[in-house]
């Protein structure tokens, strides 16, 4: 092969190689973002059972306080 033909081949080689790495580094990138929004979903399922477990905690601090006064009302003599 001449030369020039060698040149050519080397680069058009060389220019797939390129290519073939810029394919995977996509596929890797767009791997990564779907974690990345698999993650976010879990995070915001996350908070929003955070907020229940919240709510439900005060409620039940109302309840408890509420079961308080009723306890002191029944024996009005004793002390907290």
């Amino acid at each position: 092969m001449d030369p020039d033909t060698t040149k050519k081949v080397s680069d058009l080689l060389s220019l797939m190689e390129d290519i073939s790495s810029d394919v995977d580094a996509k596929s890797e990138l767009d791997a990564l973002t779907e974690r990345i929004e698999i993650l976010e979903s879990k995070v915001e399922e996350l908070a929003g059972k955070v907020d229940q477990f919240e709510r439900m905690y005060q409620e039940k601090r109302r309840q408890v306080k509420s079961l308080k006064q009723d306890l002191l009302a029944l024996f009005p003599d004793r002390d907290a």
